[in-house]
């Protein structure tokens, strides 16, 4: 399809990695318009409809993993079945059709109850946006008789968590992220798996009042999908308007909410 000039210099100013995209999705609806030339005027009219149409939701929730999922020499976890789990206790407890009474209106993304998961410690920031999410650890336990004193779990934590004493090593539990790496180095078998599993934080958002999730607890593989349960049940309980887990969260308070998943 061809485009005027004017179309093409604004064209120039989206985002190269999106532009082809934007592209073919401009010419694919105007060409059901039966438009034969982009015109700047015809652009800004079709990027008007496509951006009101990618806003709306078809579903009221979104699970999402991190590349470790498949493979990755990081990951702690293997996820695959339990994400397939999650999303069908989602679509068990018909999320889309209770966030379409609530919202009263049309379903848009910012609508979602997001679920996400990052299989180990290193440096994932979407997972603290979404409203329930998975971070996957391996917590060290010590055996001091076996250490030999050789001081590589030292070197290798990046954290800093970890010193070497007359009992062998130390571990500063406020400070480990749950990496991994010192059980991996260690030559003794000194330091071992403790806790394989996940962390588990709730609430997190972007949009206007942005919000970070706050951790809630530890959890292993096969309590995941109860915990989940629970948190949709006081989801419901407490949803107004459609308002993300987030904004019910700083409604209510985070202690209460707390001993509320307690019960």
């Amino acid at each position: 399809m061809e485009w005027e000039r004017e179309a093409e210099e604004y064209l120039k100013k989206i985002p190269f990695f999106v532009r082809g995209k934007v592209k073919r999705e401009v010419e694919k609806y105007l060409s059901t318009k039966g438009v034969k030339k982009v015109t700047l005027e015809d652009f800004l009219s079709a990027k008007e409809v496509l951006l009101e149409k990618m806003s709306q939701a078809e579903k009221g929730y979104e699970v999402t993993g991190c590349f470790g999922v498949n493979s990755c020499p990081n990951a702690i976890t293997s996820s695959e079945i339990l994400l397939k789990k999650i999303e069908e206790i989602l679509e068990a407890e018909n999320i889309t059709e209770f966030l379409k009474e609530k919202v009263k209106g049309p379903l848009k993304a910012h609508h979602k109850f997001k679920v996400g998961l990052s299989e180990c410690p290193n440096a994932c920031s979407q997972i603290h946006i979404t409203d329930f999410a998975l971070h996957g650890v391996s917590l060290p336990e010590v055996n001091p008789k076996a250490c030999s004193f050789c001081g590589s779990c030292v070197e290798t934590c990046e954290e800093e968590a970890i010193t070497l004493t007359e009992n062998g090593p130390f571990i500063n539990a406020e400070k480990c992220v749950g990496c991994g790496a010192c059980i991996k180095i260690c030559p003794e078998d000194a330091l071992f798996e403790g806790f394989k599993g996940y962390k588990i934080y709730l609430g997190g958002k972007l949009g206007r009042h942005p919000r970070l999730a706050t951790f809630w607890r530890l959890a292993k593989e096969e309590e995941v999908p109860s915990l989940l349960k629970k948190v949709l049940s006081f989801y419901k309980k407490y949803n107004q308007k459609g308002e993300r887990l987030g904004a019910i969260i700083e409604k209510i308070g985070w202690e209460k909410i707390k001993y509320l998943l307690q019960e």
